[in-house]
């Protein structure tokens, strides 16, 4: 019998999560909303992880972390890596922004706007975190005169010198009515954007997702979306590999952890995970 009622425990709680998403899709839709904002809601719902040694120091200096999330997702993307920083005594930025309908520059312009925004106060330390494409956007935001330097980066899964993938994508229909026709396409590994230097890449941390030989598509590992070896930053501080797809990578609590690791030290947690 305590058999029988696990199965249904679980079709029950299967069927009152696929309502939820559905519901709240539909809130999205009539709100005209990003449509991807349900679904990173709700797999931003666990807790955040924590580690008391690797708390900002309580010294009165503000610390604050500017967060960019990737192509078609939206801020809730990176709920559970706000609420992870925020319970560690930093203070963070996710905004929103309109990922599928410009260029990567533009995105970067509104990435000033915001950034100066927060200087109109005194900032002591401002770390950024970039998921896939939002790592791109954040690079570029660094390339300009007048961006304020930066004392950490963190990329999670971001594809440096573009992504193979969106390369033989960039023709299909589909994939141009889901991601739009501007920074979608500088993902090729042929856009005139990948030629530009990776500024700071001394203050750089790389996370990078893996599923062995996910995608047939992509040589070498990958994450599914993005190789190995595109996500990896000549030059950067430190570097660490872990079994997570292109999704996960965004929220896993040991993720979390390893970005707190690398803003409080400037590397990753050491003998943890494949580098």
């Amino acid at each position: 019998m305590a058999a029988e009622r696990r199965p249904r425990r679980w079709r029950r709680r299967a069927a009152l999560g696929f309502g939820l998403l559905v519901l709240l899709h539909g809130v999205a839709v009539l709100a005209h909303g990003p449509v991807a904002w349900p679904f990173d809601a709700v797999i931003n719902l666990g807790g955040a992880p924590t580690a008391a040694a690797l708390r900002a120091p309580a010294d009165g200096r503000r610390r604050v972390v500017v967060l960019q999330h990737g192509l078609w997702r939206t801020a809730a993307s990176l709920g559970r890596l706000e609420r992870t920083l925020r319970a560690h005594g930093y203070e963070v930025c996710n905004p929103g922004y309109p990922s599928t309908a410009d260029t990567i520059e533009r995105h970067a312009d509104r990435l000033h706007v915001v950034v100066e925004r927060l200087h109109e106060q005194p900032v002591d330390a401002l770390y950024f975190v970039g998921h896939s494409m939002g790592g791109l956007v954040i690079q570029e935001y660094l390339r300009r005169a007048a961006a304020r330097p930066p004392t950490a980066c963190v990329y999670l899964a971001t594809p440096h010198r573009g992504a193979v993938l969106a390369d033989l994508r960039k023709h299909w229909f589909l994939f141009r009515l889901a991601m739009g026709d501007a920074a979608a396409l500088q993902l090729s590994p042929g856009d005139a954007l990948h030629r530009r230097s990776v500024p700071w890449p001394e203050r750089s941390g790389c996370v990078v997702g893996t599923l062995g030989a996910g995608n047939d598509s992509i040589p070498g590992d990958d994450d599914g979306t993005v190789g190995v070896d595109e996500a990896t930053l000549a030059g950067a501080a430190d570097r660490v590999v872990l079994p997570l797809g292109h999704t996960r990578i965004a929220m896993a609590p040991e993720v979390c952890l390893q970005v707190l690791h690398f803003l409080r030290h400037g590397a990753f947690a050491p003998g943890s995970t494949a580098r």
